[in-house]
């Protein structure tokens, strides 16, 4: 049972249909990308890199409606996962410039209800790139903490 809005599968529908020349069901791996920006959907090249790869392992030289409504549901719930990510670590970017201070972000860590370790946050601030001056910037961050880098 797919999530999507009523409309948004039919929308989704027709224009995969547009895509399937032979009418089979299926396009090829080769449209994916194109169909899922139409559809709403942004992955990364390298998201879609993936995705093509693991369905290449499991057999699939075209993929089915059903299959890319999966995929299509994921990619838009990874997406409103990462805005509301970066939504939340805006709320410590004082300066209102798309970065935090790396000393912000392990006090938020450490105050959480299930706090991380000090080794731990020393080692995610580690991985985010801390600038110069100290500071991380958010989106960056974020698709580093969803795996998007």
């Amino acid at each position: 049972m797919s999530t999507l809005e009523e409309d948004k599968l039919k929308e989704c529908k027709i224009i995969f249909d547009m895509f399937d020349e032979n009418k089979d069901n299926k396009i090829s791996l080769n449209e994916l990308g194109d169909i899922l920006r139409i559809c709403g959907a942004a992955p990364s090249q390298q998201e879609l890199m993936m995705i093509i790869k693991n369905l290449e392992e499991n057999g699939n030289e075209n993929i089915s409606f059903e299959i890319f409504i999966k995929l299509l549901e994921r990619l838009l719930n990874t997406q409103d996962s990462e805005e509301d990510l970066i939504n939340e670590f805006r709320k410590i970017d004082k300066v209102g410039d798309g970065t935090m201070a790396a000393s912000d972000l392990k006090k938020l860590m450490s105050n959480y209800e299930n706090p991380l370790q000090s080794q731990e946050i020393d080692e995610i601030i580690q991985e985010a790139n801390v600038d110069e001056n100290g500071y991380i910037n958010i989106q960056r961050f974020v698709k580093l903490l969803l795996g998007n880098i």
